[in-house]
């Protein structure tokens, strides 16, 4: 089945759920938050394909999924990069709301 998340039941432990990270950066946060929440982890690093794993119980679910939040947090990109276009979209949206109103307003 396809997963867009970064977490999965552990394909044979079956109290833990597996993270994995592509970068990093990521995993290095990642951890340092764990250790920050004193969570137990196991993990473990694919050589081949460069994917950090880190083994978390499921009794600590909660606090892990925060942690991993955080790290989706930090290393997020805008959507739209540049302030100039983004602040563009912004007017033209509250523009074509504020017409919105005042052709609702006039149509009564």
């Amino acid at each position: 089945m396809f997963n867009i998340t970064n977490y999965s039941d552990h394909p044979t432990r079956i109290g833990y759920t597996i993270f994995k990270f592509y970068e990093k950066q990521r995993a290095e946060y990642f951890e340092e938050l764990l250790k920050k929440d004193n969570i137990w982890f196991e993990s473990s690093v694919e050589k081949e394909k460069l994917i950090y794993f880190f083994g978390i119980r499921k009794g600590d679910l909660k606090k892990t999924m925060n942690a991993n939040y955080l790290v989706s947090a930090k290393f997020r990109k805008k959507i739209i990069p540049n302030i100039y276009f983004r602040w563009g979209i912004i007017t033209l949206a509250i523009t074509i709301i504020i017409l919105a109103i005042i052709g609702a307003i006039v149509k009564t």
